[in-house]
């Protein structure tokens, strides 16, 4: 029996063909990029923050306003939310694409058994013969693809960014709904404030009204002015039942996020609004593609894309499968396994005329990555715009806040002098009326401006991004 080496000629050629093929295989399509290519990054942000205290991409962050109630809103947004369970599920989803992926570098064993029975009729000349016949039959089959341009391992690539891409998703919805959670809270808080204030507000008007009623009573006033301080009491005790309306409306929205029906949900709040927790670093814009949960889901996607373009030039070359059969088959039962039927085959089949089918895969999948790209940098520059806005935002209102309560010590300091003036006789009401207006919008105006202070720090913290993510695994894709 003749003995195949390595020095016969046939299978020096097929050596070099599969050689030459692995080498090819190599440069078909090489997925080589940055983040940073094609884009200039500012080397710094154009809003100077202030000298920063926690890290930037602080994790958690809502924490540091010290506030128990919230963090268990937090929390409880993050484990019940239905928008962040539908984005968990599309984890999901990309982990078994990924799965049947990883599955094509692997040969597939196919099993079969099969037992019939048959008659058979016969003629010869004149006389008719009938056969009963039994067949059984056991068998395997393998198959295995060669995957000499990487087609497959372009294709596991895109669907592995593609879970990777759905992971960081799920994260940017946390990081979005903690912010929901952390601005409704706070608008609550200055809600339930303004309409404690607006009380107070009326009582304190009521007992105006009543002391100019006195006051024209004893003939040192006149019934303008208590018509007046009467609109000006009716006019505060307005504001109430609007401001109940939008605590509700406050409370449901924070129940939903937290994945409860309306009332079901307690909330606590404090009487006031929280202090301004110290100030995040902001870091350089390029640490948003370390930081931005939607950014760097963007930039997998790219990735992703790139690697399908290997895949749509993958398939227009040969593709050499593998195929190998066995099994037994027998008319009788218990000689099932005397007998061994096998065979190995290799074909090579390849693409000759298709009309442009798979030329026009390959120009889709290059629009396709030069769609994700375009995505990616809008993605990122969305981002530094974010940031810059939320800066500027802070900065500016910081200084809004401190005139503002220059304003509040001016105005009360009027009231006090207007109030003087009519006790004593040398001036009418208007010019209490007015104080009194003027310094009852200014207490209104001053908590929403403490409030949009402290919304500016969550638009800051979620513009900054986090190092913090709810999905605890890389996707890997190996069979389980």
């Amino acid at each position: 029996m003749p003995v195949l080496t390595f020095s016969s000629p046939s299978l020096r050629r097929a050596g070099a063909l599969l050689l030459s093929a692995t080498l090819l295989s190599a440069c078909v399509h090489s997925v080589d990029r940055a983040p940073d290519d094609g884009l200039t990054l500012p080397a710094a942000w154009n809003t100077r923050a202030p000298d920063a205290i926690t890290p930037s991409g602080d994790p958690r962050w809502w924490t540091r306003f010290q506030q128990p109630g919230l963090n268990a809103l937090v929390t409880d947004a993050l484990t019940q939310n239905r928008q962040l369970r539908a984005a968990l599920a599309r984890i999901e989803q990309t982990e078994a694409v990924l799965r049947q992926q990883t599955a094509l570098f692997y040969p597939t064993l196919e099993l079969s058994g099969g037992a019939s029975r048959g008659n058979n009729v016969v003629f010869i000349g004149d006389q008719r013969i009938q056969t009963i016949n039994n067949q059984y039959s056991l068998s395997a089959s393998a198959a295995y693809e060669l995957d000499l341009w990487g087609r497959v391992r372009h294709g596991r690539q895109a669907a592995r960014l593609d879970a990777e891409a759905a992971a960081l998703d799920a994260t940017a919805a946390a990081h979005s709904i903690a912010a929901q959670v952390t601005e409704a809270w706070l608008s609550l808080i200055e809600t339930e404030a303004r309409l404690r204030l607006t009380r107070s507000q009326a009582d304190l008007n009521a007992r105006f009204l009543e002391l100019t009623r006195l006051r024209f009573e004893y003939g040192a006033g006149s019934i303008v002015g208590i018509r007046q301080q009467e609109q000006q009491v009716a006019g505060v005790r307005s504001q109430a039942p609007l401001l109940k309306a939008q605590a509700g409306v406050l409370r449901n929205q924070l129940a939903a996020l937290a994945g409860q029906p309306p009332g079901l949900l307690r909330i606590q709040t404090p009487s006031s609004l929280p202090q301004l927790p110290p100030v995040p670093a902001a870091g350089l814009p390029a640490d948003l593609l370390l930081h931005r949960p939607d950014v760097m889901a963007a930039w997998r996607r790219v990735l992703a894309a790139d690697h399908r373009v290997g895949v749509a030039v993958a398939d227009r070359l040969p593709s050499l499968r593998l195929t190998a059969d066995a099994g037994y088959q027998s008319q009788s039962s218990d000689r099932v396994f005397d007998d061994l039927i096998w065979s190995v085959a290799a074909g090579l089949v390849g693409p000759v005329f298709d009309a442009g089918r798979r030329a026009a895969a390959v120009r889709r999948a290059d629009a396709v990555l030069r769609e994700a790209l375009a995505q990616f940098e809008q993605s990122l520059l969305d981002a530094m715009v974010e940031v810059e806005n939320a800066l500027l935002q802070e900065q500016e209102q910081r200084r809004h806040v401190d005139a503002l309560s220059q304003r509040l010590v001016a105005s009360q300091s009027l009231l006090d002098a207007t109030r003087e003036r009519y006790a004593n006789g040398l001036s009418d009401y208007l010019p209490v009326l007015t104080a009194l207006t003027t310094l009852q919008a200014d207490e209104q105006s001053f908590l929403t401006a403490k409030r949009q202070l402290l919304s500016f720090r969550v638009q800051l913290h979620r513009a900054l991004g986090g190092d913090w993510s709810i999905v605890a695994t890389t996707p890997t894709g190996e069979p389980e």
